[in-house]
């Protein structure tokens, strides 16, 4: 493929894959059809298909775009990057609110929490597994689920517009839950 045809390629990989995402934020009810994104993007339907084989394949690529776009920072190696988690994950949420919340009402969302996002889950467990060894299965347990409500975007939503917190009262509010969970672990070993 000479190079020329494949910056065409990439460029209209990533017009698809923008103009899905504008149809996501415009109608996440009902909206992410593969005619609405070829019509947003002015090309046909059947191009979307030269580029993804499947429905299925169309939807993990808007999932990976989406990730991508949001600049998800990786799982947390030390309890003290655990503890920086709300403040990179709610920054990276952020400027991109009218995205997250597209996503949380459409076949996409299951998507992403299957991918980068599973990965960061179980990187939490195990980190409370390695450093918490003592504490009994249970209570690491509890605390990772508790910690991955707290580090999700659902939890940054709900802070946002149900308690209408300010960007700095929401990270607080996660980073205090996720202190609280450290600390019963630590009484716990």
């Amino acid at each position: 493929m000479s190079s020329l045809t494949a910056l065409h390629a990439d460029q209209t990989q990533r017009l698809i894959l923008e103009s899905a995402i504008a149809v996501l934020k415009d109608d996440a009810f009902n909206g992410l059809t593969v005619r609405a994104v070829a019509k947003r993007a002015g090309i046909a339907e059947r191009t979307i298909f030269r580029y993804f084989a499947s429905r299925d394949e169309f939807l993990d690529a808007i999932g990976r775009e989406i990730t991508r776009i949001l600049q998800m920072p990786p799982a947390p190696k030390t309890i003290d990057e655990l503890l920086q988690m709300p403040r990179r994950l709610y920054e990276a949420f952020e400027p991109h609110a009218d995205v997250i919340r597209a996503v949380f009402h459409s076949e996409v969302f299951p998507r992403m929490q299957a991918g980068e996002a599973k990965h960061r889950w179980v990187a939490i467990g195990k980190l409370l597994d390695r450093e918490f060894p003592k504490a009994p299965a249970s209570a690491r347990k509890i605390a990772a689920a508790n910690m991955r409500y707290f580090l999700s975007g659902n939890t940054w939503q709900y802070y946002r517009t149900i308690f209408r917190f300010d960007l700095d009262e929401t990270i607080a509010c996660a980073e205090m839950a996720i202190r609280q969970a450290i600390d019963e672990l630590q009484r716990k070993r």
